[in-house]
């Protein structure tokens, strides 16, 4: 695909600033993503309402014009490359949640997952504990069906509010294929996740108190802290040992001796080998390769394949 020209990029401006349309010029992606890697966008259009991104769809389709759509960017990988794209960012009224009564919670897609389910926790509210751990945006952890410690968020929705084919459309968890670290949304990318509903049962508030500090604790302890990077990079691959112990995809890294393992500025973490931390100046080639080595390493040597959870995001390497 080819680089945006400066005919496209001047004609997207023009129908932007005709049609009222927020956006920003020359965004540095490296700051939008916690891996801190990443080309610059040559436009990012930030809709606050759902009529501004119909009307920001309408000018890419008019103009025949590439797009993504970034999130908190927690969880991807960027191309460092010149981008071939225009970028589609949620704003406005997608940050904010509402409490609908009776334990119903309606949230926003670029909601900050960990303070708003804190948040929430914190009314009096049980079972959302584990996403207060959970870096990135309400919307990403849709897409991906995020979790830990034994939790999923859609073992919480109600309902997915999102746009697909120019029409809002509302899904029951029962009508939305997923699983593990998948949902439809993954193969259908031109799906724009809007809100979530979700319903929590009461709890005791010092309870839940106690359930947030222990979750965020454990975090705290078994991962890197302070580092630049996207979380768990590959999906545990559900294979357990005689005991019936799973064996998570850190440990399978760990016994083909992949902890440290530094290429250019990306370095397998030595405090949790599941997780590839760029340490300065990382491209995404290098994070790139270190994939591409644990892969065909713990194939190689354990005949488990291990699956990518960080999704890539332009084109890479």
């Amino acid at each position: 695909m080819a680089i945006l020209s400066e005919i496209q990029i001047r004609e997207l401006k023009n129908s932007l600033e005709n049609s009222g349309l927020p956006y920003r010029e020359n965004q540095d992606l490296s700051a939008n993503c916690s891996f801190k890697i990443g080309g610059t966008s040559p436009i990012m259009v930030e809709p606050e309402t759902q009529e501004q991104i119909l009307e920001t769809l309408s000018v890419f389709k008019k103009l025949d014009l590439p797009w993504k759509i970034l999130g908190g960017g927690t969880n991807i990988l960027i191309s460092d490359h010149p981008n071939d794209f225009v970028i589609l960012k949620l704003s406005g009224g997608f940050k904010e949640y509402k409490d609908m009564g009776e334990g119903i919670f309606q949230v926003g897609a670029a909601t900050n997952t960990t303070p708003v389910f804190r948040q929430i926790s914190q009314k009096g509210y049980t079972g959302a504990e584990f996403l207060s751990t959970i870096p990135g945006w309400t919307g990403g952890a849709v897409i991906q069906n995020a979790g830990c410690y034994g939790g999923e968020l859609f073992d919480l929705i109600q309902e997915v509010e999102f746009l697909r084919d120019g029409e809002v459309l509302k899904r029951r968890p029962s009508e939305i294929e997923h699983g593990y670290r998948f949902t439809e949304f993954l193969k259908r990318k031109d799906s724009i996740i809007l809100s979530i509903l979700i319903k929590l049962k009461p709890g005791n508030l010092e309870e839940i108190g106690t359930s947030l500090k222990e979750k965020r604790d454990k975090r705290n302890s078994s991962q890197p802290q302070n580092k630049k990077s996207a979380g768990s990079m590959f999906k545990n691959p559900k294979v357990f040992d005689e005991q019936g112990k799973e064996i998570k995809a850190w440990q399978f890294i760990d016994k083909v001796g992949l902890r440290g393992l530094q290429i250019g500025g990306a370095q397998i973490s030595p405090e949790h080998c599941n997780f590839i931390v760029n340490t300065g100046g990382a491209k995404a080639s290098d994070v790139y390769g270190l994939v591409n080595t644990v892969q065909e390493k713990v194939e190689k040597e354990t005949g488990v394949i291990l699956q990518r959870e960080v999704e890539y995001f332009g084109s890479i390497p």
